[in-house]
């Protein structure tokens, strides 16, 4: 029970010091349990967090589930107050829990093991990550499953800004062989930036050229090849060339425009609190851009949101409110 409270108050944390030993350590304990074909098995702990249990994954998921495990590590830092005051609820259930907890208090309240007798009976095999992490794996065999027919995919992840699309796409790409392309790409230039067309729901967006240069080779199993607007820039780079492969994930607000999303087979929304939003834009951005981003952005995604429906047209929609950044 103890290490559970501590897991739920702190994460993974005191399990990761390098990501390269954390997969080989998985691989090794994967290869040493029995496995069940049951399915996807996971169970929560609270906070945010749940437990995936190696027993149900394939070992082509374990980077994938490393990848999860050390960012849940990196982003989950608890308040030892609150893992405290949770402690004092063991007495009244375990009679015997003041004796072992006085001696845990002299220890300093460090990481623990689970008990012996605990590891005969039930066999613990798992990693914690954020209860959104686990529902990335449930899309990952979701999406596996229909690559099986060797018909090439298109999946959109589309959200609010600072939800977690690009890393759900870098999760995505440790284990489907796939093209990613950024909606950002294709963000519209000045010269077409005309009142009328701002005032459009998700018209910053160059969806007639994305059409034109994505969505057509796509449908035809041809060569892509755009050049990416650049905003540092604000301007066109250099060309980028895409070989057709099984799977392509196109990523970023406005891409489920409602000329573009039925030409997706399955699409994704991540959605967040505006709570969250700030604290991960302010985190990622700095706090000048986060003003243009509360005064700009946030609202003109909304805008759009609302004008399309864009969540309820989405196949599954992913919250990723809890623990995403570090909760004090």
């Amino acid at each position: 029970m103890v290490k559970l409270l501590y897991q739920n108050a702190f994460g993974p944390g005191h399990m990761v010091s390098d990501p390269s030993a954390s997969l080989q350590n998985l691989y090794e304990e994967w290869e040493n349990i029995p496995h069940s074909s049951s399915g996807f098995f996971s169970e929560p702990i609270g906070n945010g967090l749940v437990r995936v249990y190696l027993e149900t994954l394939k070992k082509e998921e374990l980077p994938v589930l490393n990848a999860m495990f050390c960012q849940t590590a990196g982003q989950v830092h608890g308040s030892l107050e609150k893992f405290i005051r949770s402690l004092d609820i063991l007495p009244l259930y375990y009679p015997d829990a003041e004796n072992i907890l006085s001696e845990y208090r002299k220890k300093g309240y460090p990481p623990v093991s689970h008990s012996a007798s605990y590891r005969l009976a039930y066999r613990p095999a798992y990693r914690v990550v954020l209860q959104s992490h686990a529902v990335f794996l449930r899309l990952i065999r979701t999406l596996d499953s229909s690559l099986q027919k060797n018909i090439p995919l298109i999946l959109a992840i589309d959200g609010n800004c600072a939800s977690g699309k690009t890393t759900l796409s870098r999760l995505l790409a440790m284990y489907f062989d796939c093209n990613i392309i950024p909606m950002d790409d294709f963000f519209l230039p000045p010269a077409l930036r005309t009142a009328e067309r701002l005032a459009q729901p998700g018209g910053n967006v160059h969806y007639e050229r994305f059409i034109e240069e994505v969505m057509k080779p796509l449908q035809n199993g041809s060569e892509i090849s755009y050049r990416r607007f650049r905003c540092d820039i604000m301007d066109y780079g250099d060309a980028i060339t895409l070989s057709p492969k099984p799977l392509t994930i196109i990523e970023g607000s406005y891409c489920m425009r409602p000329e573009l999303h039925g030409l997706y087979h399955y699409s994704v929304f991540l959605s967040c609190s505006y709570e969250h939003q700030i604290a991960r834009i302010r985190a990622r951005n700095g706090e000048e851009m986060l003003k243009n981003f509360i005064s700009r952005w946030i609202p003109l995604e909304n805008a759009y949101f609302d004008a399309f429906q864009v969540k309820k047209s989405c196949s599954l929609v992913i919250k990723t409110d809890e623990n995403f950044f570090s909760r004090r």
